[in-house]
């Protein structure tokens, strides 16, 4: 790897927003969740919670391009339990 890609790499990893998470309520399908983990990924978003009354609510390696690895997703039940 070349030094300007080094550094291009360095510059979008110090951009990316810890301290900012995305709370999703009444999520239905793992479509929708997918698209909105991607979204986090895409603006350096780290964490997402899914409040669904489907407990199985989960990102498919299909539908989340890989963002699995970067956004951390959390699956809770109601929105009580999300905030706590």
């Amino acid at each position: 790897m070349n030094n300007g890609r080094f550094q291009r790499l360095a510059a979008v990893l110090q951009r990316r927003q810890p301290d900012l998470t995305v709370v999703m309520d009444n999520v239905h399908k793992p479509h929708n969740l997918a698209a909105i983990a991607r979204t986090c990924d895409a603006v350096g978003i780290l964490t997402a919670h899914a409040v669904a009354k489907n407990s199985s609510i989960r990102l498919t390696q299909k539908a989340a391009s890989g963002c699995s690895k970067w956004v951390a997703v959390h699956a809770h039940y109601s929105i009580i339990d999300a905030y706590n």
